[in-house]
């Protein structure tokens, strides 16, 4: 028995068939569904939209992109994407993406430089119209000048790339003054009478940890206290390296220990202060501790945590819009700072007598 025909197959809608329906060119259609930043009066974009919308009219992305020689794709590189603190930068940047028609993808690096070297090259095959260095440079030198090397190659045939840390790139930079709010930190516990001061560190290999580490060594010497070695505790930015920690402490003699704990980040400090409760010393009232980033997780952990304030999603924001700038060739600082606020809650208090 012969199979009958195939019926015919629905018409895919095209720019033509909005334009006809809406009554208007070609040319202003593919305006309106283009985003173009060509001025289009808006009740005739209304119109546009309306037919598009009518017709169930979708654009081909990617024969947009081949025309227009631009992806319309943002990449942003962090170090871990559970990371609290990269999430909030992350809502920045998706943010502005979103209202000027980008698409955002997250690359988790792990801190690792082959992952982020390799995350990179993709990124790079890909034709991805900018990268945002979410988190610090990583100081390996090989690492530094292989990633220089593949960025070069992006911008030089039009991409766009800055940081929002301090890193090892030479490219646009908006960051926060992590030396500045280390610095005033330890500035601020030193005020409360604490000497005896130890910070837990972020991952050696990473140029923000280092600076936030001289912002606390800087406060101490200008204040005419030692920086004692035993009290310079390894971390890693995460709950378990604080958690490490508070074990360090506490298997000091107690004269030994310190009076004040600084944790570089909020997660570090919040596993700080877990493994000090756990070990039955009180936070504030036998050692003070405090971060830095100010996480929504911050103020709801009791004791509340004293931070530095990172403004994170103010952050994403500006280094979203940074970036944006530079796709259009226009020219932005090389360095713009933003400041940081001492946040005090109620992890910290004036050391008591022992």
């Amino acid at each position: 028995m012969q199979k009958p025909p195939p019926s015919p197959t629905k018409q895919t809608p095209s720019i033509v068939h909005v334009a006809e329906r809406a009554g208007v060119s070609v040319a202003t259609a593919s305006r309106v569904m283009s985003n173009s930043s060509y001025p289009v009066s808006p009740t005739t974009r209304q119109k546009v939209l309306s037919a598009a919308a009518e017709l169930g009219y979708a654009p081909n992305s990617l024969a947009r992109s081949l025309r227009s020689q631009r992806s319309k794709l943002i990449a942003a590189l962090v170090g871990d994407n559970t990371d609290p603190y990269f999430a909030e930068i992350m809502r920045g940047v998706e943010e502005v993406a979103n209202e000027h028609g980008y698409l955002t993808i997250v690359c988790n690096t792990d801190r690792t430089p082959s992952k982020e070297l390799y995350y990179l090259q993709a990124l790079r095959d890909y034709r991805t119209d900018g990268i945002i260095f979410a988190g610090g440079g990583l100081s390996d030198p090989k690492h530094a000048e292989q990633i220089e090397e593949v960025v070069n190659e992006m911008t030089g045939r039009g991409a766009a790339a800055i940081t929002l840390s301090q890193h090892t790139l030479n490219v646009p930079s908006i960051q926060a003054d992590n030396f500045g709010g280390a610095r005033d930190m330890t500035t601020r516990l030193i005020e409360l009478g604490h000497q005896r001061i130890a910070i837990v560190t972020g991952p050696a290999n990473l140029t923000v940890a280092n600076v936030r580490m001289q912002g606390y060594m800087a406060a101490m010497v200008e204040k005419g206290l030692t920086i004692d070695p035993q009290l310079m505790l390894a971390g890693n930015f995460d709950q378990i390296s604080g958690e490490r920690a508070a074990q360090t402490v506490t298997q000091l003699p107690v004269e030994s220990r310190p009076t004040a704990i600084f944790a570089a980040n909020d997660e570090t400090a919040f596993g700080v202060i877990l493994g000090l409760l756990r070990r039955g010393i009180r936070v504030p009232q036998d050692i003070s501790v405090c971060g830095f980033g100010d996480l929504p997780m911050s103020r709801l952990l009791s004791p509340a945590l004293t931070t530095v304030q990172i403004p994170l999603r103010q952050l994403g924001r500006a280094g979203a819009l940074a970036l944006l700038t530079l796709l259009r060739r226009e020219q932005i600082p090389a360095i713009e700072v933003i400041a940081t606020k001492i946040i005090e809650r109620e992890s910290t208090a004036p050391p008591r007598t022992r």
